[in-house]
């Protein structure tokens, strides 16, 4: 009889982890998810909180930009997860550097097409808009738009929000950033454009984001 009760207990002990590992498998789900940027506030300044008690975060919903004499707007960004840059002259060295980065983020586009990089340019800023050629092809996930420089600023501050005073990137100025902003227009990352460690983590991201998508 003892004989059988410790064959018993040696079973079960095998067997725990297993049926642990078999209910975590099919009754829970283990996903990583990424922070959200920019709280909402109130004149005051203060944080807002939801009727759940949850911070309230910025949400890009709707803006119209005219970009060379076609609208661009929240519509167009709908559904996509987006990377936003923005890019002036003269394109130097460190310019160069971001481009090349930026044509790294670009291939994510293959993997998941919803993805896109969204560059902002200044009207007439022909440098860059000659940089750019050839990376920017219908299809390619990458979008250029060229706007005034005061509808730049604006889009810069007050939509996509790469001003955001962010730990880690206080020295790094508006137009040397990139920005993240999911499918639904939360902003999910604030990077430094010309750090490839930066844009390692930014990619690693994207792919957080598109995975958690597509698993809903």
């Amino acid at each position: 009889m003892r004989k059988y009760t410790k064959t018993g207990l040696l079973i079960l002990t095998l067997a725990f982890p297993v049926l642990i590992f078999v209910f975590l498998k099919v009754f829970t789900s283990n996903r990583f998810d990424l922070p959200y940027f920019v709280p909402q506030q109130d004149a005051a300044g203060n944080v807002i909180t939801k009727s759940d008690g949850d911070t309230a975060f910025y949400q890009i919903k709707d803006f119209a930009l005219l970009s060379d004499g076609s609208a661009f707007s929240a519509a167009t960004l709908k559904g996509k997860t987006i990377v936003v840059s923005t890019l002036s002259s003269p394109c130097s060295d460190t310019c160069q550097k971001v481009l090349t980065q930026l044509s790294r983020v670009q291939v994510l586009h293959q993997e998941y097409p919803s993805f896109t990089v969204l560059t902002l340019i200044e009207k007439g800023d022909h440098q860059i808009a000659t940089s750019l050629e050839g990376r920017t092809q219908p299809g390619a996930g990458w979008l250029v738009f060229l706007l005034p420089d005061s509808t730049l600023s604006s889009a810069v501050q007050n939509v996509f929000r790469l001003n955001e005073n962010v730990p880690g990137l206080q020295t790094i100025s508006a137009r040397a950033r990139l920005g993240l902003v999911d499918s639904a227009g939360f902003i999910r990352g604030f990077y430094d454009t010309t750090n490839p460690e930066e844009i390692d983590r930014l990619m690693a991201e994207v792919r957080i984001l598109e995975h958690n998508r597509n698993e809903k």
